[in-house]
């Protein structure tokens, strides 16, 4: 519902929204093998939007995440996660799907959402869908089309 400038990443809004988090949330999981190096847990999360921008509620606004570092220095970032919804630590091996949390509202965040961003080895952001804006070729297994989701399984899985 709130766009910017250099937003850089993918948002993935969760259906249902604070009433699906409360019921659960939904499952965050890698995207690729990595080392997760770094996360943050035990943040408000129930930053929502008002009509005057995001509200935390008087909470500072800090996210809780997940960072994991893949072959060749590639990061990729998971924001926006449930408190107390991070299931790993720095320094785990992480596969393909693993499950790395669930979906909240923390940090600068108008409803629960997933922002997922990718981060090429000097620290600049790319965009991992193909399209008129973005490269011809998808970093995905499977994109979705038009505006579909990823694929749910990785490599190698059938």
């Amino acid at each position: 519902p709130y766009c910017y400038d250099e937003h850089h990443g993918s948002d993935y809004i969760l259906e249902g929204g604070f009433d699906a988090m409360d019921a659960g949330s939904a499952t965050i999981v890698a995207a690729a093998d990595g080392v997760v190096v770094e996360t943050a847990d035990g943040n408000y999360d129930r930053c929502h939007k008002t009509s005057s921008g995001i509200d935390c509620d008087g909470n500072d606004g800090a996210p809780n995440y997940v960072i994991l570092e893949h072959e060749g220095g590639w990061r990729t970032r998971y924001w926006h996660m449930l408190n107390g919804g991070v299931n790993v630590e720095v320094g785990q091996d992480v596969k393909c799907g693993d499950v790395l949390g669930k979906v909240g509202s923390s940090g600068y965040s108008s409803q629960p959402h997933l922002h997922f961003q990718l981060n090429d080895p000097e620290g600049g952001w790319v965009n991992p869908y193909a399209g008129e804006y973005s490269q011809p070729e998808t970093w995905w297994l499977e994109q979705g089309q038009p505006y579909g989701l990823p694929a749910d399984r990785c490599p190698g899985q059938d």
